[in-house]
This record gives C-alpha cells, structure tokens and sequence, in this order.
C-alpha cells in the first residue's frame, strides 16, 4: 500500500479538530517533514492563528519515531495532550493504520508521593508537620487541603498536582511530594509499586510522542541525569521561552533559611563533630548575608569566599557521616536521611560551584522580602549563581544525536533569525563547522491582517502606573473598554493583587459580563 501523503494526513487532522487549512500551517508541516527526514534542524516562526500544533504534530507522527515536545507553559501541554493528540491521532488512524500512543511527563515533585502521604514528613522540620494530618487543623487552610488531598490521594490515576482542581496551597503540596534528590527510589520504597511518578515514566517509555516542559527537557540535556526516553525527533514549543528557563535550570542559590534547614535534618545522623562544623559554618554565612546587599559580585570577596569554603568542606564531611551512620531510633531513618543528604548536597553544590569559580558564570546577592516559613527567617538575601549564557550548553547537550525543531510566533529579530540561533548556540544560518550544527530557519506568517484586524490603543491620560493596584482611573478605563467590546476582554495585570482587586472591582460595576 503506498504511503499517505503530508497533505491528506494534515487535512485529516484540520477537518478532525473543526479547523480550516491555512497555508502557513501546510508550508510548516512540509519543512518540519523535511528536517525529520534529513535529520536537520530547523526554527519555524508561525504567527498567531497558524494552528502550530498540528504543523508540527502531523508530520511527526507520520514519521513514525519517537518525538519529544517539549513546550514552556502548562496550558499548551494541557491542549495537546486532552485535545489536539487524540483528535489528531484518531484522525490519522485510517490513513496510518496504527495509533501512536502518547504521554504526559513532568518532574518528579508534580506527582503525589505516596510515601509522604502515608508515613508523613519526615521529623526533622520546624514547623513541626510531623503527621501533616493531625498538626494541621482541620479547620485551617492548610488542614483542609491536606485533607483533600488524601481522598484525592483514593480517586487520582495520575497523582499529577495539575489534575486537582481546585488546586492548593504551594505549602500544603509541599508536603505530599518530593524531589528527585529525596525521593528514596521505586525498589527501596514501600509504594513504590504504586508510585504515580513512576507509572508516568513507564507510560512515557511507552509512548511514540511525550509532552513535557522546558524545564525537564533542561534537566534531561544538561544535568546528565536522563529522565525522557531515547528520542530521535526533538519539537520545542514557545521556543522563544527556552533559553531562560534552561538558565534556571541551571542556576543555584544560597539562603541562609536553606543552609540552616540542611543542618537541621543533618543532626541527628551525623556525629556531633561533624554537626557542630556545619552549624559553625552555617552562622558564618548567615552573619555574612545580613550585611548581603543587592549587588553583582564581579570577585568573590574575602569573607564570603572563606565563608563558602567552610560550608563546602562542613557538607562534605556531614555527607560522608550520613553515609556511615545508621541510627534505628530516628523514626522512617530512610526517608529522613534522603531527605538531610539532598538539602546538604544541595547546599555543596553551590558553595562549590561559586568557590571554584568560572569565566561563564555570575554572581550576584538578591534581596526579597522575607516570607513566612522556616527558610525566609534569618534573612532576606540570597546569594544566586547563573551562566551568563547557556549557548554552548545547548549546543552540545541539545543538538545532537538528533532532529530538533523549534517554533514560536516570535523567532525572528532584525528580520532574521541568527540572533535567536546565536542563544541557542547555532551559527549564522546555513553555516558549516565541527562544532556548529547545520539549520535553517523559515517564517510562515500569520493567517491573520493585523493592520486590518487589530487596533493597538494606549489611554495616555491615565496616571502612571504605581504599586498600588486599586486606581480608579484605570478601573473607570477597563469598564468602558469591556464595555465597548462586548464583554471578550482578557486583561493582563503586573501583579496577582492588582488583577485580584480588579477583578472585584469589576464584577460589581458590569454584573452583566461574569468575570
């Protein structure tokens, strides 16, 4: 039987998802059929309305490999796993007799931990969670969304945090989940044949097409800790995202909450030498931070380099302690030790990385208000640590060994798109090299008029924008515009309390539109 052709499988899925073809979608498909076919790189700027999605899905589907997606936001995850896959994919099925299976995949700390539902926090933090349960008052907020959560806990086939909803409190998620570095492992947990992270991974090895985030595609080519199954088609989605979200991968911070945390859960299973050296060089850092004022550090001064060096060798040294002393009275001795171990190597990793130093990166003290918790107490500082540039980690960790595509509506910049490929690592378009990958780049337009279509409109007789949210020039301002258009109105505010008193604002003034 012969192949069907990109433009009978593209018009499949366009009719299955109640669309019309526009050629921008037609003319992306065919150049990311091509790239998929030679292997090739390839960055696409599809404008508004173009229907990326299934530029990029149909093709890679009809190639038949194994495709990574990986996209910045929660919400185009969401849409092509609930909606544009398995429209597409039952649109494709009689024209590619089979049905490409597919999965969703997210970081470890997205999915319930049943270990921590059922055993509790381990004992070593200040707030005292130890059974979340019954320390937290059922009446409370927090009580009640830990309450929730356990009888989701019987109902959830994924555990996934974005599959509750109404969702709750970053502190009450807090303690049903884990990190990879405190996560005891599937073979040495007692749930671990249950574990909802690990049934997402083995769905994932499953699966011809996974959907992810920039942030796991980051750790996956740059930490060397392979989380996404062998792939031979990489698709970046909202690609114009990727370069600072793989910069926050890849950078570390220092708090003086997050070091005394670590000697916290260190204590108890570590000899008193080795605590009292990790307390004595964690009062050194914290004296230093509260002096700490917001600034880049072009060298490391004296103190703070002295300071660091002490933490790094005191963490080293409650390392090696963990792992030579065992202590049967501490109650789940697993899970607390996981648990001490991830938060000091968290702590040495950073002390290390800004003691030993490096061209690429840069350092540089924060300030922030302190919040409640245990971890924003003793200061408001942070000493943070980022490269300056993750081109050449991209370079080597992203483009190799495979096809990778990268789309936006937003590419190009002084009308080409070198200067987007040079933060990716790439040279100049159509450049060859040992060590520049070969790529191109293509525009696709918008199906849209903009000119004829859109009308960009600045109200110059507003107040300037301040801190305080509740203005009454701007509201008297929103209320006639959603007015003129019907209702159809998506505002877009600095802060969550701005949009928040807006919003109520709002709905008394127009009870006839629902906000």
């Amino acid at each position: 039987m012969t192949q069907p052709s990109l433009p009978e499988l593209l018009h499949a899925a366009v009719t299955a998802v109640g669309g019309t073809e526009r050629p921008g979608q037609v003319a992306m498909a065919e150049a990311v059929a091509e790239a998929i076919d030679d292997g090739a790189h390839l960055l696409v700027q599809a404008g508004t309305g173009t229907g990326k999605s299934l530029g990029y899905l149909v093709p890679a589907l009809a190639h038949g490999e194994r495709v990574v997606v990986a996209t910045a936001t929660l919400a185009l995850q969401r849409q092509l796993v609930e909606r544009d896959l398995p429209r597409t994919v039952e649109a494709l099925h009689p024209l590619l007799r089979r049905r490409p299976e597919f999965a969703m995949l997210k970081g470890r700390s997205n999915y319930l931990c049943l270990h921590r539902l059922h055993e509790g926090v381990p004992q070593d933090e200040e707030e005292g969670l130890f059974d979340q349960f019954e320390a937290a008052a059922p009446t409370s907020k927090l009580g009640q969304d830990l309450l929730r959560l356990r009888d989701w806990s019987d109902e959830t086939e994924t555990g996934d945090r974005d599959d509750l909803t109404p969702g709750v409190s970053d502190r009450a998620w807090s303690q049903v989940s884990v990190s990879s570095r405190e996560c005891l492992g599937a073979t040495k947990c007692a749930y671990g044949a249950e574990c909802f992270a690990e049934a997402a991974r083995e769905r994932a090895k499953l699966a011809e097409v996974i959907v992810t985030n920039h942030a796991l595609l980051a750790i996956d080519a740059i930490e060397g800790a392979p989380v996404l199954p062998q792939h031979e088609v990489l698709i970046v989605d909202e690609a114009h995202e990727l370069v600072s979200r793989v910069t926050g991968v890849a950078t570390g911070e220092l708090t003086p909450g997050q070091v005394n945390r670590a000697v916290r859960r260190a204590a108890k299973l570590v000899n008193e030498k080795a605590a009292d050296q990790l307390q004595t060089a964690a009062e050194g850092f914290e004296r230093l931070m509260e002096l700490a004022l917001p600034s880049r550090l072009e060298e490391i001064p004296e103190d703070l380099g002295y300071a660091l060096m002490a933490l790094r060798d005191a963490c080293r040294t409650v390392i090696s302690a963990i792992g030579s002393t065992r202590d049967k009275s501490v109650q789940d001795e697993d899970a607390v030790r996981k648990q001490a171990l991830a938060s000091v190597e968290s702590v040495h990793d950073v002390a290390e990385r800004i003691t030993h130093g490096s061209e690429w990166d840069v350092v540089w003290y924060e300030r922030h208000e302190p919040r409640g918790g245990a971890a924003y107490r003793h200061s408001g500082a942070s000493l943070r640590v980022a490269p300056m540039s993750v081109s050449g980690l991209l370079r080597e960790k992203l483009f190799t060994d495979r096809s990778v595509v990268l789309t936006s509506a937003t590419l190009k910049l002084g009308g080409d798109f070198n200067g987007v490929g040079a933060s990716l690592g790439l040279g100049p378009e159509g450049a060859e090299g040992d060590d520049l990958p070969l790529w191109k780049g293509v525009d696709v337009g918008s199906p849209f008029d903009y000119p004829r279509q859109g009308i960009l409109y600045v109200a110059k007789h507003l107040a300037r924008p301040a801190r305080d949210g509740d203005r009454k020039d701007m509201l008297d301002e929103l209320t006639e515009l959603i007015q003129a258009a019907g209702g159809r109105t998506l505002g877009l505010f600095s802060s969550m309390r701005a949009a928040q008193l807006a919003a109520e604002d709002l709905r008394s003034r127009i009870p006839e539109y629902p906000i």
